[in-house]
């Protein structure tokens, strides 16, 4: 049985020593936690049984009080199936009898830390092996009793984990917002669930921040970008570029006037006139919290090194 790692503060972006908290979250809220149910390529399941296998870790999930997250969630819920035997029955046609230990982790993919872990057996009967290992877990009941407790006991470490390490999380995101790696601070950011809600607001607060950073950044490329194709000739470019630069962004004076520059030559150039309109918000808008949404949005575009079936897992099935 793989032992249980406790939890520790090891991952590719957290490297620093643990900070003392005080307790943020209750356990009465932990059902806002969400996880992934991931079948990895690493735990050898065949193809036809993977989404009926992931089915059912999302069952057990969401029927325990925990929500479903998409790939890019940094906890997952994954499993290891072994085979116990194999028989062929004294059946005409033969059959195939298998029996498998099916483990079931809560893990912190960052980290790369079991939270929590409980395995339970399974039975199924084919005329193929394949067949038998499909029925095999598809017997696999997510109403059973002794996934409560395994699940509550991975939402209370990831809890825990939140509650004893928001200082070095945020103080991570700065490091990174610091050498202009955006996405990855706030993919760290939005990490955290409201569940611990003052290490949440702490986290959003300072999101807000680093996603200006990020999109005076990112206004820098679209305008110089727009000034190439403008210099081109190239209405095309110029307006995909300018119309992704928003009126929060450093650089929109300056898009503004490259607009009013491009309008007065197509004009002067005796050419039908044109028509681009930079962004503009209303005024009823909630800057603050737009800003919060768009920092989401960049978090779940960037977080690729997530909870997915194709990143690197053998961390957890290295035997």
């Amino acid at each position: 049985m793989r032992k249980l790692i406790v939890l520790s503060i090891c991952s590719m972006f957290l490297s620093v020593g643990a900070y003392p908290q005080s307790s943020l979250g209750k356990t009465d809220d932990l059902g806002r936690i969400a996880i992934a149910a991931i079948v990895p390529n690493e735990a050898g399941i065949p193809g036809g049984a993977q989404q009926m296998l992931k089915n059912k870790l999302m069952q057990v999930a969401t029927l325990n009080g925990l929500g479903a997250a998409e790939s890019g969630s940094q906890f997952a819920m994954v499993p290891m199936v072994s085979i116990i035997s194999k028989d062929v029955t004294p059946t005409a046609p033969p059959q195939i009898a298998l029996k498998a230990d099916v483990t079931l982790y809560i893990v912190d993919v960052l980290s790369q830390n079991i939270f929590s872990q409980t395995s339970i057996e399974v039975k199924g009967v084919g005329n193929t092996e394949d067949r038998a290992y499909s029925q095999a877990l598809n017997n696999l009941n997510p109403r059973h009793g002794q996934f409560r407790g395994f699940v509550e006991k991975g939402k209370e470490k990831i809890v825990e984990y939140y509650n004893s390490q928001c200082d070095v999380i945020i103080s991570s995101a700065k490091t990174l917002a610091g050498q202009k790696k955006y996405e990855d601070a706030l993919a760290i950011l939005y990490n955290v669930p409201d569940v611990s809600r003052e290490c949440f607001d702490k986290c959003m607060g300072i999101s807000v921040d680093i996603y200006q950073e990020y999109a005076n950044h990112k206004c820098n490329e679209y305008l110089s970008a727009a000034k190439a194709g403008w210099a081109g000739k190239d209405l095309n470019r110029v307006e995909e570029n300018l119309g992704k630069i928003t009126p929060d962004m450093a650089c929109y004076p300056d898009a503004m006037q490259l607009v009013e520059q491009i309008t007065a030559a197509v004009e002067a150039e005796g050419a039908s006139s044109w028509t681009f309109k930079m962004k503009r918000y209303d005024d009823s808008i909630d800057l603050q919290k737009m800003k919060i949404e768009a920092g989401r949005d960049v978090a779940k575009s960037w977080a690729y090194w997530g909870a997915a079936s194709h990143f690197n897992w053998g961390w957890l099935y290295k035997n």
